[in-house]
């Protein structure tokens, strides 16, 4: 994963999903969050094997998402541009975890069915996510209400 998201083609992606996302928090102050796919589908070789798709959430500042947990997908996510906070767990007593910047090495793991929230900082945040799965696959479980599918909505 580290060696996709620093490849030329891939970062400028990734940036252009950022810049998409942080223009329609900018048009749309009463959502706190978006979201683009940033690759659908990934078919890639060796240890990056297990991603199933790239992802983009920014943030407004303070935005979060809701508390929720994907049964079919191991996430492993950090941070882009800006600061925040993912909470993960128990909802009850969830455990705040501080997502590493892009420059640096590590990513930070959610297991299939772990429940997680994004918070961000005042100045907003965008974070990449890898998913296990194609992103038409993706199931999203809120703590409370019907699973969903994010791709085809916003």
């Amino acid at each position: 994963m580290p060696e996709l998201v620093n490849d030329a083609s891939c970062h400028r992606a990734i940036e252009q999903a950022c810049d998409a996302c942080e223009a329609e928090l900018q048009a749309r102050p009463e959502v706190g969050m978006t979201w683009r796919v940033v690759f659908p589908r990934l078919e890639l070789s060796g240890i990056a094997s297990v991603s199933g798709s790239l992802w983009v959430f920014a943030f407004a500042p303070h935005g979060r998402s809701e508390i929720h947990k994907h049964s079919n997908s191991t996430q492993y996510t950090r941070a882009w541009r800006g600061q925040g906070t993912m909470r993960i767990g128990d909802p009850a007593q969830p455990a705040d975890i501080y997502l590493p910047r892009a420059a640096e090495p590590d990513w930070v793991v959610i297991p299939m069915g772990v429940f997680h929230e994004a918070v961000a900082g005042a100045d907003g945040w965008c974070v990449v996510s890898f998913q296990t799965v194609p992103a038409a696959e993706l199931q999203e479980e809120p703590v409370a209400g019907a699973a969903r599918h994010y791709a085809g909505e916003q």
